[in-house]
């Protein structure tokens, strides 16, 4: 009788092991103490700036954006890819979310934020006048004209001034075309040699007239003149920018400073990290582009 309740009493043990290791187990892989999953991240761990109370969907930060502007964002391999898709992750970790990305027209963007679809415009929309009338922005960059050489810059171009007596390449009736022409009546007024122009009927004509030798430099927008480094890596460098008047921002619905606090706060940290650097140089952005100097 001893023997058979000593056997009973052995079992029953056995049984409520095997029990608590169960219940341990499943705590682990189900009561989100254990790693997350790849791709996914845990708020409570990575939060360094709070997320606004209202989001479109808990957990994610759901902003708008047309990918159709490199390099801030286009497609790859149908992938969202550019400075501002990975800008949009790295605010979003900030505030311990993560991201839902929206791609649209972009004239369907601000309605789509004032509709509540979106908790944000993250789409390198231009700050105008006629548009803080219906959003409010967060700047981080501004946009201006590039100055561009072969790799290796030979003539030691800096500025526009350093492109008297050379020639510059342009798209012929663009704007670029008009700043060269502005600047070379100053510097008939400071007496030095006039800016050779070769006007063209395209950028691509002005890309390939300063790789052929035929010009000393072209210039394009800073945004094309960035991306141009990716689609020829190697062949040219920015050598200046100038005009960096237009700004690029994030937009919020108008009077929503809840959200507009929110993205400041997480945008300072990205800042602060690094990040925002790096990303700048990951897309071959000249540093007098950023908003934060």
């Amino acid at each position: 009788m001893m023997k058979n309740t000593k056997m009973l009493v052995c079992a029953m043990l056995v049984v409520v092991v095997a029990v608590l290791s169960a219940c341990s187990g499943t705590k682990g892989a189900n009561g989100g103490q254990a790693s997350s999953p790849a791709g996914s991240s845990k708020p409570q761990e990575t939060a360094s700036a709070a997320a606004p109370s209202f989001l479109v969907e808990k957990g994610f930060l759901t902003y708008g954006t047309a990918a159709t502007f490199p390099p801030f964002e286009y497609m790859v391999n149908n992938e969202f890819t550019g400075f501002d898709i990975e800008l949009g992750q790295a605010i979003a970790k900030e505030m311990g979310v993560e991201v839902k990305i929206q791609s649209m027209n972009f004239d369907g963007l601000i309605p789509a934020l004032q509709g509540k679809r979106i908790d944000i415009i993250n789409s390198a929309m231009y700050i105008k006048p006629e548009r803080e009338e219906q959003v409010d922005f967060i700047p981080y960059m501004g946009l201006a004209d590039s100055i561009v050489v072969k790799t290796g810059n030979p003539k030691g171009i800096k500025s526009l001034d350093d492109l008297s007596d050379l020639t510059v390449a342009v798209t012929r009736g663009a704007v670029e075309e008009i700043n060269v022409r502005e600047h070379n009546e100053k510097l008939k007024q400071a007496g030095k040699k006039e800016i050779k122009i070769l006007a063209l009927p395209t950028a691509n004509d002005a890309v390939l007239a300063t790789e052929q030798g035929r010009a000393d430099a072209f210039l394009h927008s800073s945004p094309g003149a960035a991306y141009l480094q990716e689609e020829k890596p190697g062949v040219f460098e920015i050598a200046g920018s100038f005009g960096a008047d237009t700004k690029i921002g994030i937009a919020v619905r108008k009077g929503d400073a809840e959200t507009k606090n929110a993205i400041e706060a997480a945008l300072k940290k990205v800042v602060e990290n690094g990040t925002y650097k790096q990303l700048m140089e990951k897309y071959h952005l000249p540093a007098e582009m950023s908003y934060f100097k």
